[in-house]
Order: structure tokens, then C-alpha cells, then sequence
């Protein structure tokens, strides 16, 4: 869970880089983790959390909520801190038995099917930008109420993400087209060591 000696001197330079930066101390922790993830200093500027984001998600994880992640890469980017911490169940989209569908693809249709299962679970996306869509969807009509949307699939239809800002769910995202697996399990994994320090074990 913590940070290995040889991260150091990098955490270091990335601390010099963004000093003075805006950030509380909790956005801050993510916000590096995904800057270090991916080598681009852009990411102070790009990340977008909501009000109660931090709180509601942290407060999920503690609580066994469960994961929903769009691609097996981000369930198994998360999985150790998973197993580590709270023991989380993560369920992923693109492996969700679904019929074929010419509307969605078949992320989409994947989410949407552990949404209506799952429907206060925290909700992650890393690649399919259109798996949002019937998430928000489903949030409009009142029948599901995640814990938190993370939103770090690679994005060029801002209507999308306007709703999602606009939506009453909290919620990380990114602003422009940046984004990906890397991105979502950084955040993913940050939010698990807070949620870590603030309901678990004292780290070792």
C-alpha cells in the first residue's frame, strides 16, 4: 500500500513541479498518483472532482460497496489493493454475459447490465467513453444511485461529460480526451489507501 523507496526521488521532483498547487491534501494524493502513472504534469489541471466525491467514494469502499470497472485491466490493476484492504467485489463489464445489441457496444451493454444488479456501486471507466450513457441514463430515472462514476475513459463528446457534471451523482472525471486504464486505476487505487487510512488498519 505505501510508496517503495526507490519512488521516492521521482515523488519528489513531482512535488517541486506542483507546489502551489489548489488541491486538499486528499485530491492531491490521487492527482499525483495518476501524474506519476502516466509521466504527463497535465493532470493537476485535467482532473475534475465533484463536491463529496472523496467522502462518498471513500465511504462506499469501506463499506464493501461493490466495484464495477468497464475492462479486465482495471479490475486487475486494483485487485491487490482490493484484497489488501476492504475485499471489495469487482465485477467487469466486458466480461458480463450479454446478448448481441446494435445500439451499444458491448461494454455498454455490460454496465448497464451490473448497474441494474449493483445499483449504489461505484462505477469505474477506462476505454468505452459510451458506457457512461446508459449509466446516466438509468441515474436520470431514479433507478440506480452509484457511490461515485469515475470517468477517466478517453473523451470527444463533451455532452456526455456535461451531463455527468451536471448530474446529482459524485463523480472524478477528466476534462478533454485524455484518459485511460492507467489514469482510472491511479485514481481507483488512491481512493482505496485513503479509504484505507481513514476506516482500516493502521498501515504497516
Amino acid at each position: 500500500m505505501e510508496w517503495h523507496q526507490s519512488d521516492v526521488a521521482q515523488l519528489r521532483l513531482i512535488d517541486q513541479l506542483l507546489a502551489g498547487h489548489n488541491l486538499s491534501p486528499a485530491q492531491y494524493d490521487i492527482t499525483r498518483r495518476v501524474i506519476y502513472a502516466t509521466g504527463d504534469l497535465e493532470y493537476l489541471n485535467l482532473i475534475v472532482y465533484s463536491e463529496q466525491a472523496l467522502q462518498s467514494g471513500v465511504a462506499a469502499l469501506a463499506a464493501h460497496t461493490p466495484i464495477v470497472v468497464d475492462v479486465t485491466m482495471v479490475q486487475v490493476g486494483v485487485l491487490s489493493y482490493t484484497q489488501n484492504t476492504f475485499g471489495n467485489p469487482i465485477y467487469c463489464g466486458a466480461e458480463t454475459f450479454t446478448r448481441p445489441q446494435q445500439e451499444k457496444s458491448r461494454i455498454a451493454f455490460g454496465i448497464e447490465t451490473l448497474a441494474r444488479r449493483h445499483p449504489t456501486a461505484i462505477f469505474v471507466l477506462s476505454s468505452d467513453h459510451s458506457a457512461l450513457e446508459p449509466l446516466l441514463t438509468l441515474v436520470e430515472a431514479q433507478e440506480i444511485r452509484p457511490a461515485l462514476i469515475i470517468d477517466a475513459a478517453p473523451n470527444f463528446l463533451p455532452p456526455m461529460l456535461d451531463r455527468l457534471q451536471k448530474s446529482c451523482v459524485p463523480h472524478i472525471s477528466i476534462k478533454g480526451c485524455k484518459g485511460g486504464v492507467s489514469v482510472a486505476t491511479a485514481i481507483m487505487n488512491g481512493l482505496l489507501k485513503l479509504a484505507w487510512t481513514a476506516y482500516g488498519d493502521p498501515l504497516p
